[in-house]
């Protein structure tokens, strides 16, 4: 049995031990003891003095240098290339390629390959870009630039390295070149898309698409072309083709440029190539993720029933004369009116005008 003053006695150290609690609690942290090396090579405490922060890293753009181009084939360029990383921190991006006119305008861009460079360190990298010929000996300058998180088609050239300039043949490009730039976005009337053909390869479920644009604008225009396809239940006023929707190519044209394209139309789903009714070609800056009501240049033609086969004729005029034809083509051509002066009513028998001598009989003595 416990006594009264017992009582008291618990109470009183549980107030006490309550209140040590609280106090710690609200209580701020001292800085915690450091150890510090002495000159004997051992450790001695500083009291009060927190722990260095290490550091921050150091970032600076990537270097270009030993940069060597080579043509290989009409649609590819090999770039070898050395980065330098002269910060602390590891760099990661992509290494892009752009060709730019004679005006600094972008003709083409994209990306070269995946590029890792830890800090205060170099590598040597070797990738290829599919450029296209015509584009190629088109280009002023090469121009080889970083991009983070792959972002060659937006970034601001200079963002993540110093951009490096080049000439096509691999040398350095004069210091006067204009500062590089993307041409804006095509309007309504700067682009004119004609003469639209659409033919089946030959290959199980691919066809060839030729197009021909003229850029009537003042300045250079780039843009994607799409190709599109439409079912009989489907507004093609307005809405994107469910059937069939297929990137061309991205295009670039000079002020008062025309040139015919011919593209591959790959179908993803081949089995619903039959339901297709109405075919769109157009042009825009996004390519396919636009409506094509709001391309600035666009052509939209009904599927033909039977799509002719690359190479052979697309009618049976002309596939050649039938023998009919060609003897009619031999007779001689009857004389013209005008040439002799007579009409159908002057048709005679030369017999009739002139009959012949007669045979004598076969019992008349004919004279010595």
């Amino acid at each position: 049995m416990m006594r009264s003053d017992g009582w008291a006695r618990l109470l009183c150290a549980w107030l006490v031990g309550s209140a040590v609690l609280w106090g710690a609690g609200c209580k701020k942290e001292q800085p915690q003891a450091s150890a510090v090396p002495d000159a004997g090579g051992g450790a001695r405490v500083q009291a009060g003095v927190p722990d260095a922060k290490p550091a921050a890293k150091e970032v600076k753009p990537l270097k270009f240098s030993g940069v060597t181009l080579k043509r290989t084939t009409p649609y590819t360029v090999d770039v070898t290339y050395t980065l330098t990383n002269v910060g602390t921190a590891q760099a990661r991006g992509s290494s892009c390629l752009a060709l730019l006119d004679e005006k600094g305008f972008v003709i083409h861009e994209g990306p070269l390959g995946s590029i890792t460079v830890k800090g205060g360190t170099d590598d040597v990298f070797v990738d290829r870009a599919y450029v296209v010929e015509a584009s190629w000996k088109e280009a002023l300058t090469v121009l080889l630039y970083t991009a983070r998180e792959n972002h060659c088609l937006d970034d601001a050239f200079q963002a993540a390295s110093e951009p490096l300039r080049l000439r096509p043949t691999g040398s350095p490009s004069s210091g006067d070149a204009p500062a590089p730039r993307r041409p804006g976005k095509p309007q309504p009337g700067e682009l004119v898309l004609s003469d639209v053909d659409l033919r089946k390869s030959g290959e199980d479920n691919a066809y060839r698409l030729q197009y021909t644009v003229k850029n009537v604008s003042a300045r250079r225009i780039n843009a994607d072309a799409c190709f599109q396809g439409y079912g009989p239940d489907e507004d093609v006023s307005e809405d994107r083709a469910s059937v069939l929707a297929n990137p061309l190519r991205i295009l670039s044209l000079a002020a008062g440029a025309t040139e015919t394209f011919t593209s591959t139309v790959d179908l993803v789903d081949a089995q619903r190539w039959d339901e297709v009714v109405a075919l769109d070609v157009f042009l825009d800056a996004r390519g396919c993720k636009t409506k094509p009501v709001a391309a600035p240049a666009r052509v939209r033609f009904d599927m033909p029933k039977v799509v002719p086969v690359l190479g052979e004729e697309t009618t049976g005029e002309d596939e050649g004369d039938s023998d009919e034809d060609a003897a009619e083509l031999d007779a001689p051509a009857a004389p013209d009116e005008e040439a002799t002066g007579m009409d159908s009513s002057d048709v005679y028998d030369p017999e009739e005008e002139f009959p012949p001598e007669p045979t004598p009989p076969d019992d008349e003595e004919t004279p010595d």
